[in-house]
């Protein structure tokens, strides 16, 4: 098994190897006086990868050995697949995950129907537990209108009460909104088996924000959060510059709150 910095750079030497075009997203989570900030997730288009690469790669990350039974029946389906790591003091969480937009995008347009729809799918391991797994499914809201998109992510919280950092996070979606009033939002809510996880994820590319432009709201989401000033400024100097990609929040799954922001590194090719 490899130690956390291993599991990183083997992750990026072996991508590298591939020789195949990629997109990068590095993001930071804030949690209850905890900011974990070494998180990055790696996304190849499914004609550049092979079943068997994506499952090799895996399967050097850590990946018991019964998570690959879970996946196969819908790769042939997946546009694009990823991997994902979070570093932690004394492991690190790894993930892979399948993405179905065309299916999805297929459907919406052929139906018209707003009924959630599989996104992603992917399975979770955390290092320090051997043979554990989460299996993670993000289904989409298509065609919500921005005001139903705040209302869900509201009621995301437990007993609809929105917590500062709840109210942080709505905060940006307005901002972007207000940024690129055509932009159409891509909005998804997650879960996982066995475990209080209930989130959301608002994709917010299309409003053309950068991760500084958030600033106000993360500050007041690290406050919230016990997070300390210098931590969430450090995070806004490295990630300020780039595209702000999406941002989740919610409750994890061990039943905390956290909210999470992405900044795209490297553009995923179409």
């Amino acid at each position: 098994m490899a130690t956390t910095s291993q599991a990183f750079e083997h992750l990026l030497q072996r991508v590298s190897e591939l020789g195949v075009p990629y997109g990068r997203e590095d993001s930071f989570k804030m949690a209850p006086g905890r900011m974990l900030q070494n998180r990055v997730l790696i996304g190849i288009q499914s004609t550049h990868l092979r079943a068997s690469a994506f499952f090799d790669i895996a399967s050097e990350l850590g990946m018991p050995g019964d998570c690959p039974a879970l996946l196969l029946p819908q790769m042939a389906q997946a546009n694009a697949l990823f991997f994902g790591i979070e570093d932690r003091p004394g492991g690190s969480v790894c993930k892979v995950y399948l993405e179905f937009w065309d299916r999805v995008r297929q459907q919406v347009r052929r139906t018209g129907a707003k009924t959630p729809l599989l996104l992603h799918m992917g399975v979770k391991w955390d290092s320090a537990l051997a043979g554990r797994h989460e299996l993670a499914r993000y289904m989409c809201y298509p065609l919500l209108s921005n005001q139903d998109i705040l209302r869900r992510m509201a009621a995301v919280y437990p007993h609809n009460k929105l917590t500062l950092a709840g109210e942080a996070a709505l905060g940006m979606v307005c901002q972007g909104v207000k940024r690129n009033p055509t932009a159409s939002l891509l909005y998804l809510e997650a879960s996982e088996g066995g475990n209080p996880r209930c989130s959301f994820d608002v994709n917010l590319y299309k409003t053309g924000m950068r991760v500084a432009d958030a600033g106000p709201e993360l500050r007041l989401a690290a406050g919230h959060l016990g997070i300390s000033p210098e931590a969430i400024e450090a995070q806004l100097q490295r990630l300020g510059s780039c595209p702000l990609g999406h941002l989740s929040g919610g409750t994890d799954r061990h039943g905390d709150e956290f909210l999470s922001v992405y900044g795209e590194i490297q553009a995923l090719p179409a």
